[in-house]
């Protein structure tokens, strides 16, 4: 099985430039190809097009690295096409219990061809909807156009750039190496708040083996989920959703009442104090810092208790964990994390 394993690094100056244009290719893919660009058309398809094109080649960025983050994007907007038909695949199966007609509608839907069918149509605009990228902090670098080496105690990455866009590039990541082989993987680089991301897929063993149980699960907000046994896996998922919403509802009272102030000030003609208010007490940094680790805290939550059920059971039988629970409001004082 692959997974992900993620190194960090310095940040050299040679990134920046390289990922606002890859953001603009990722952004000019999305906006060509994002919803009704991609009907009949295969990723090889998109990719011969894009290249047969060039109209990328301008952005001074290597062309590996052009290549391997355009098959990456048309892969995202593919794998998004795909999601938004098994929606639609199980709005089929709601509309009609007629075999032949289902059968029809499937087929339809497999071959590309929905725009011919209104209802297809229809719902394929509901589901697939045209999708916008606004990131532009990371690029893809093929597996022979990286190397790794251990110097003086620190793996070093570098990635090899053609001599017309500039020198290679030095990756200093925080570890020494044990355990880290790159050889043929490709790397996604991400840089982020001063450090450079470097994500790369190993393969990982087999983990500890499965009970032997048949279990029920169900999902919960005071625990992560309750088996049919009765016992309750994850039970501080609740206290962790309703601190950190909590604390959002008091936090976003006390800006309202800064961004209140800022106003009065800005009408008042005090720009120096507005502007200070607005800078130093209304940015989102912070804010944005607790919903990532809220975030974290939860899905280690999540994935104990996933594995605390697995570790009873070789069969888990669910609810559709895809949508949220219902419930006519969330109430003022709700945060989403």
């Amino acid at each position: 099985m692959k997974v992900t394993r993620t190194l960090q690094a310095n940040v050299p100056g040679a990134l920046g430039p390289i990922c606002q244009a890859i953001g603009y290719l990722r952004a000019d893919i999305w906006r060509r190809y994002g919803a009704l660009g991609t009907v009949g058309k295969s990723a090889s398809d998109i990719r011969k097009a894009i290249s047969a094109r060039d109209i990328y080649a301008g952005l001074g960025v290597d062309g590996t690295i052009r290549n391997e983050t355009t098959k990456d994007v048309v892969n995202d907007i593919l794998t998004y096409k795909a999601a938004a038909k098994l929606k639609v695949r199980q709005a089929i199966a709601a509309k009609t219990a007629d075999p032949a007609e289902r059968a029809r509608l499937y087929t339809l839907l497999k071959a590309d061809r929905w725009m011919d069918e209104p209802f297809l149509h229809r719902q394929m605009r509901k589901h697939f909807r045209h999708g916008v990228s606004h990131t532009a902090n990371q690029f893809i670098v093929r597996s022979d156009k990286q190397a790794s080496a251990v110097i003086d105690g620190q793996l070093v990455i570098t990635i090899r750039v053609a001599p017309k866009y500039g020198d290679h590039i030095r990756l200093v990541t925080t570890s020494n190496g044990k355990n880290v082989d790159l050889t043929g993987s490709n790397l996604r680089v991400c840089v982020k708040d001063g450090f450079t991301e470097i994500h790369y897929a190993v393969d990982k063993e087999a983990g500890r083996p499965h009970g032997v149980q048949a279990l029920g699960i169900d999902k919960g907000y005071t625990e992560a989920f309750t088996d049919s046994d009765g016992a309750a896996h994850g039970q501080a998922f609740g206290d962790v959703l309703t601190a950190y919403s909590d604390t959002g509802a008091k936090t976003g009272q006390l800006r309202n009442q800064l961004h209140a102030l800022e106003k009065k000030h800005r009408k008042r003609g005090n720009q120096a104090k507005a502007d200070r208010i607005l800078t130093n007490n209304l940015g989102r940094k912070k804010l944005e810092a607790r919903r990532v680790r809220t975030k974290q805290r939860l899905r280690t939550i999540a994935y104990q208790s996933a594995h605390s059920i697995v570790d009873k059971a070789a069969l888990v039988v669910s609810e559709d964990l895809t949508s949220p629970l219902p419930k006519n409001s969330n109430g003022s004082d709700t945060t989403d994390a």
